[in-house]
């Protein structure tokens, strides 16, 4: 699979854009990425599963757009972007976490991921 680098910078710039701003406590020590497919071919679902994620883990100052879904938990930021792929193929989730370490990031991160990865929709269309 191929990623757009585009979006992929836009994600990053993003994440880096909030530490510059000052509205975050962390530093950024440290990077995580986590993707995985999710239980939609819908990009637009994928987004509603990443903010039943941030709502569900407890996400704080938890801030969502067209291109990610983003919080802080455990002394983490969490940005969730997701990618549809078209033709009937599941949409990727891509969870990026930063930190002061990297297990901070890596615990964080992981949680997200397998939280939305196990997010399963009810309504149809999904």
């Amino acid at each position: 699979m191929r990623v757009n680098p585009l979006l992929s910078f836009a994600a990053i710039a993003s994440m880096t854009t909030v530490g510059l701003l000052g509205t975050s406590a962390v530093n950024g020590a440290a990077l995580f990425f986590y993707k995985t497919t999710v239980k939609t071919s819908s990009e637009a679902t994928c987004y509603a599963f990443a903010r039943d994620t941030a709502r569900l883990l407890g996400f704080t100052n938890v801030r969502s757009n067209n291109l990610e879904v983003a919080g802080q938990k455990d002394g983490a930021y969490i940005s969730i972007t997701c990618i549809g792929r078209g033709s009937g193929l599941q949409a990727v989730a891509v969870v990026m976490s930063v930190a002061d370490n990297f297990d901070v990031a890596k615990r964080a991160g992981t949680l997200a991921g397998e939280k939305i990865k196990g997010i399963i929709c009810f309504d149809e269309p999904c």
